[in-house]
């Protein structure tokens, strides 16, 4: 049986199981009126409507065409009285509550005809003249010219087999798709097996690489090509070639015809070996290559980052250590001679000095450990509300000893997934930023709002000062997270520029994105998107 002929077959058990799904929906529906009687005659196959005794309750417009015949011959008759009795187990199924399937050659009891039908029945209750019948449905196919059909092709094929059974030359017949024999001839079985299942392995490797050829090149019906393989089972080389042609079922398939080039090719294999032998030294060099450059390059972070600290430390938190120094030892030296408001200045003076020690500190804490792949990224629901609120309780001395006025624009709660002490790094050095560079008597403005880019729903937190702002050149520089750039505040406060590479960095590890918008002499805005979900 020709694989057309099965998948014929098979479509038709699918659009009969379809149809006979599609009755019974009109059923339940209770659609008995004129789109029912028309649906149910006019389908192109025969339809029979059976009780539990097997009796024909009712057929359609079609399985009278089929048959021949008119509707009082079949109304009524029962169904285990069919002379030819192939067909009546598919029936009986019924009755055990199943479906049944039926298909081959069936001679009907009216007329004298002989047909190929395929027949598929199922349980079912349906109203016949306000009556609720218990029965079943058969749906009937004449299958007749397939059958016929099916004939020719079987008798190609013979001729086909005779004809390659005489010729001194391999043959396979190969499906593309899934690579199954569909022939051999005379030689390739004597060569490769007798069987169509062969399962040597070279030679369905061969086809598969065949088939990709043939699809890349886009060859059409009657070009081939030509492949070299190896057979390890055999130990011989073929040439195979290989292309399309148009099988006897009509299906476009492979024909593969290896010839056996084993000779030709022994003489260049030490040659090939010597080459792979070279090629796999070769490949390993240049893999230990690799490594040392990695170790290289990886020695070269390493000691960038610790003359990078060493540098901050010799200088940057040099200078707010000295200024807790000396102003500790004025109050010391001079305790009896200054008065408290004073004191009061220098005690300002110390806060603002170690409050610049302290997130110093704590940025080349993260810095490094981010650089050294140290740092822990913990991912959980944190409100943003909640930071921002801690953040600007542990500044509110540096807005109110610059006078700055801060204006909180956040009127709902916004929860991301997100890492707490790298969210809480990011807001505290955002603020820190928007208050050294915002004048005395300045203002600061802060604010969220969902956001949606990309169908991606994200918070966006901004920052906004009425400062001296920032150029482009230097926007770009602070972008770099290779360069570490940083500018004088309004107070002369200094900075290392770890605090922008922190922030941009952690953004960017939760999949999120950093603007700085700014005019010199106007302000800046900086504004950062946090996806709420995990992505």
């Amino acid at each position: 049986m020709t694989q057309e002929y099965i998948n014929t077959i098979k479509k038709l058990k699918e659009e009969n199981q379809k149809l006979l799904n599609d009755i019974q929906v009109l059923k339940k529906q209770n659609l008995y009126g004129n789109k029912y009687l028309e649906v149910y005659n006019e389908v192109p196959v025969g339809i029979i409507l059976f009780d539990n005794k097997l009796n024909v309750v009712d057929v359609n417009k079609t399985f009278l065409k089929i048959f021949n015949i008119n509707k009082n011959q079949i109304c009524g008759f029962g169904i285990s009285e069919v002379t030819d009795k192939r067909i009546l187990p598919s029936f009986e199924q019924t009755k055990k509550g199943h479906e049944g399937f039926y298909e081959g050659r069936y001679h009907t009891n009216f007329t004298d005809l002989e047909l190929f039908v395929s027949i598929h029945t199922k349980p079912a209750t349906f109203k016949n003249n306000s009556e609720i019948i218990n029965g079943g449905i058969a749906i009937v196919n004449d299958i007749t010219e397939h059958s016929i059909a099916e004939r020719a092709v079987n008798k190609s094929y013979d001729t086909f087999q005779r004809v390659t059974d005489n010729v001194n030359a391999i043959i396979f017949v190969i499906e593309p798709i899934t690579l199954k024999v569909l022939f051999l001839n005379n030689k390739a079985k004597i060569v490769f097996g007798n069987d169509k299942k062969t399962d040597n392995k070279t030679l369905l490797s061969s086809a598969k690489e065949c088939e990709e050829l043939l699809k890349r090149h886009n060859l059409p019906i009657g070009k081939f090509k030509n492949l070299d393989f190896y057979d390890n089972y055999y130990k011989k080389w073929y040439q195979i070639s290989y292309g399309y042609i148009e099988w006897v079922d009509g299906r476009k398939v492979m024909l593969l015809t290896p010839v056996d080039i084993t000779s030709e090719k022994i003489s260049h294999t030490k040659i090939q070996e010597q080459n792979r032998k070279f090629e796999d030294t070769l490949h390993r060099l240049t893999l230990q290559n690799e490594q040392i450059n990695k170790q290289s390059d990886e020695l070269k972070v390493s000691g960038a980052i610790k003359d990078t600290m060493f540098s901050i430390i010799a200088h940057d938190l040099r200078g707010p250590v000295g200024n807790i120094t000396t102003a500790l030892d004025i109050i010391i030296d001079d305790i009896d001679d200054i008065d408290k408001q004073e004191i009061l200045e220098i005690i300002r003076t110390v806060r603002d000095s170690a409050g610049s020690a302290y997130n110093l500190l704590v940025n080349l804490l993260f810095w490094a450990k981010n650089e050294s792949g140290e740092t822990f990224f913990i991912r959980e629901e944190i409100l943003l509300n909640d930071i921002i609120e801690d953040v600007l309780t542990l500044f509110k001395p540096n807005f109110e000893s610059k006078n700055i006025k801060l204006i909180n624009k956040i009127s709902n709660e916004y929860y991301v997934f997100a890492d707490e002490h790298m969210i809480h790094t990011v807001v505290r050095n955002i603020i820190s930023n928007a208050i050294k560079y915002t004048n005395t008597n300045g203002l600061v403005e802060i604010g969220m709002e969902k956001y949606f880019k990309a169908n991606i729903e994200y918070v966006k937190l901004w920052v906004k000062d009425n400062g001296i702002g920032i150029s482009d050149e230097n926007i770009n520089k602070m972008m770099n997270s290779k360069q570490f750039f940083s500018t004088y505040g309004t107070n002369k406060e200094k900075g290392t520029g770890l605090g922008i590479i922190l922030t941009k960095e952690f953004i960017e590890r939760h999949n999120g994105e950093m603007i700085i918008e700014s005019e010199v002499g106007e302000g800046t805005t900086i504004i950062f998107l946090l996806p709420v979900e995990k992505n």
